[in-house]
């Protein structure tokens, strides 16, 4: 522990670190926005490994479910960016960034 908080210097600076990569967001678009936040919060192996609701493709292959909270926290930082946002397009750009990692993971 190197601080009073119980955080260590490195936990300290790594959250310094995504708050100045959260901060760099492109924010001209909500759908940029919300692809460059995914790729923070959850990584590109993840992303193509999974999907929302941890259902199946066309394929059939068994996936993951994206951490419920995380898509949550997602969701909310989107919203509170772009206040016209609903819910339900946030996670159409979620799941279409969940897809086109999965195609750039198969070339």
């Amino acid at each position: 522990m190197d601080d009073n908080t119980g955080h260590s210097m490195d936990d300290i600076m790594a959250a310094l670190r995504a708050k100045r990569a959260f901060l760099r967001l492109n924010r001209s678009r909500m759908t940029l926005f919300c692809q460059e936040l995914a790729a923070l919060v959850f990584t590109k192996e993840v992303l193509a490994l999974a999907t929302l609701t941890g259902k199946s493709g066309k394929e059939g292959t068994p996936k993951r479910q994206l951490d419920v909270a995380k898509v949550q926290a997602t969701t909310d930082a989107v919203i509170e960016e772009f206040r016209q946002t609903r819910a339900s397009d946030v996670r159409a750009v979620i799941r279409r960034k969940c897809n086109n990692e999965q195609f750039n993971k198969k070339k």
